[in-house]
């Protein structure tokens, strides 16, 4: 991830149009297709005069403005954009802690010249934020970085303790012993991380995923490759996924993915409401 989203937590506006090269009239058609958030907005400090309300944005936004970018030059339609971005959440639950802190959100703000988010307390935008389980996975598909509701509930064991970045790779984590004693599909995982793994790697590169690998996981590895398609490059998305337990039950979670520079990011988030006991 860029690193303003270490050193630079919120952005304005005007920060967004020299980031992104975009125009004041392209942000608010975003903000108008529901591409990205509309800003919150809370009473300015000190003396603006003029100024009621201001507004900021989480930095999210200029991946998502990027992103844009990126499936406009490959072709995409606006229109297609919106669609498939459309409801995907650009740091949602950040937005709902800083509302419940006195912010709010204006149904009908529209940025101007004159209007210059500000920031009147301190505010952070980080991973550690993150309450649900999550991940972020490089293109040699070792995990990066983990949070521990991910190695609690999805991985049942402490990646991210692992030293050796070849024992964090993904598909030797799902073969661990551990995960098959509590997940009875974990193939599911398998195969859907493997629709990852097929947009790069070919199939006589499974044999070699990682060192020691053993016969029947490589096995096991070709089998899944030979029936999975590639996952659809450059886009975010989510797809739902039930972790069958050995103790009957069933834990249900939409999962979203997205891709940067650095891996690809995995958050799971609990559907609860789907939740039931598996006869």
């Amino acid at each position: 991830m860029p690193d303003y989203t270490h050193n630079t937590p919120w952005v304005t506006s005007k920060e967004i149009l020299v980031k992104t090269g975009i125009s004041r009239a392209t942000l608010n058609n975003y903000i108008k297709m529901e591409i990205i958030p509309r800003p919150l907005v809370k009473k300015p400090r000190g003396d603006m005069k003029g100024t009621k309300k201001i507004g900021y944005f989480p930095c999210a936004v200029l991946e998502r403005i990027e992103w844009v970018k990126r499936l406009k030059h490959e072709g995409n339609s606006m229109e297609n954009i919106a669609i498939q971005l459309k409801g995907i959440p650009i740091n949602a639950e950040q937005n709902a802690a800083i509302e419940s802190k006195g912010g709010e959100r204006e149904s009908d703000f529209i940025l101007t010249d004159g209007l210059d988010p500000v920031i009147e307390e301190p505010l952070k935008l980080t991973l550690d934020d993150i309450t649900h389980p999550a991940y972020l996975m490089n293109y040699d598909f070792q995990v990066e970085w983990i949070n521990h509701q991910a190695e609690d509930s999805i991985f049942w064991q402490t990646v991210s303790l692992i030293k050796d970045r070849e024992s964090r790779n993904i598909f030797k984590l799902f073969f661990h012993w551990q995960f098959h004693n509590r997940v009875k599909n974990w193939r599911d995982l398998i195969a859907f991380h493997m629709s990852f793994a097929k947009i790069k790697y070919t199939r006589s590169w499974m044999a070699n995923m990682y060192r020691r690998i053993s016969e029947n996981e490589a096995a096991i590895l070709l089998e899944i490759y030979d029936r999975v398609e590639p996952f659809p490059a450059h886009t975010i998305t989510d797809r739902t996924i039930a972790l069958l337990m050995e103790d009957g039950t069933s834990e249900n979670y939409q999962v979203y993915s997205t891709f940067f520079k650095e891996g690809i990011f995995f958050l799971y988030r609990h559907s609860r409401f789907l939740k039931h006991h598996v006869a």
